[in-house]
């Protein structure tokens, strides 16, 4: 099968890219030139232009599109709100106009967030900040795309990804940073609890749904992928300093908790077919470069 992917560069996007060019012929959709020369795949940089896009999916025969590119931003400062429009709602709805004018695509693989889901025990949308709105935002935009031209539209929502490689400043990135300085590292209390999940579980929940999309399965308009294992980030920090065998000098509550702060993840309906195999702490081990 023909796929373009947006956001391919990023961590999700290397390592899935990586797996999925194994079984399709993968195009890269870069907003930089020389996205898809580092992936060593074919591709197109964006442009305000939509119509070469539209030309390039049509002359590939492009069926599916798997949307992975994203601004992500926990806090917003006002001069980030154009970029957090364009990153988030323009990017996709560009896509989305372009493959309806080529009219090869099928379906549409959309990355989303459990942030969508602010303190919610059902489907009910409550954003956690404004990046996760404009998440949200995007997928109201599809449903025109989805409605008027029947490209298949289907959202997979995540939790905290984590992995070796990845150059973004996540939790595991500061433990093992501030476990090698020995400075003090202030963190909220500690009490929420977090639903992490390994780069190789991430991977295989997005090739598994598009095995599903591409055979045409009876899908619902979203899913998450959930480790079905919660941990509280005193206990994440105990976990590492154990398997890790080094110490965290933390400040518990050395910074309040921010505004709207997540204490229980969504869990939503999980991805049918697919379950997180990496344990918490085979997943530190892995992540240090020790198993």
């Amino acid at each position: 099968m023909n796929i373009l992917v947006t956001g391919a560069t990023g961590f999700i996007g290397t390592n899935l890219t990586r797996e999925l060019r194994k079984q399709h012929n993968l195009f890269v959709l870069g907003q930089f030139e020389g996205d898809h020369e580092k992936l060593g795949l074919p591709g197109i940089v964006m442009t305000d232009d939509i119509q070469p896009l539209a030309d390039y999916i049509k002359s590939n025969e492009i069926e599916g599109i798997i949307h992975l590119a994203s601004l992500y931003l926990t806090v917003h400062t006002p001069d980030q709100i154009k970029d957090l429009v364009f990153s988030n709602v323009y990017f996709g709805t560009a896509v989305l106009e372009a493959a309806s004018i080529a009219g090869t695509v099928k379906w549409f693989l959309n990355t989303g967030s459990i942030w969508q889901n602010y303190n919610v025990k059902g489907p009910r949308y409550n954003p956690v900040n404004l990046y996760a709105a404009t998440k949200q935002a995007f997928i109201d935009m599809a449903k025109y795309y989805s409605d008027v031209f029947g490209i298949r539209f289907c959202t997979l929502k995540l939790c905290d990804t984590y992995g070796p490689n990845d150059t973004r400043r996540k939790l595991f990135k500061l433990f093992k940073d501030y476990s090698e300085s020995g400075e003090v590292l202030n963190m909220s209390p500690g009490e929420q609890k977090l639903d992490l999940i390994y780069i190789t579980d991430i991977v295989a929940g997005f090739s598994h749904l598009v095995d599903l999309l591409a055979n045409d399965e009876k899908l619902s308009d979203e899913y998450v992928l959930t480790s079905g294992h919660q941990i509280p980030l005193r206990e994440l920090a105990r976990v590492f300093c154990e398997v890790s065998d080094r110490k965290l000098n933390i400040q518990w509550g050395g910074r309040p908790y921010r505004d709207r702060e997540v204490m229980v993840p969504w869990i939503g309906v999980p991805l049918p077919g697919w379950k997180a195999m990496v344990d918490i702490k085979k997943g530190v081990r892995l992540f240090l470069g020790e198993d």
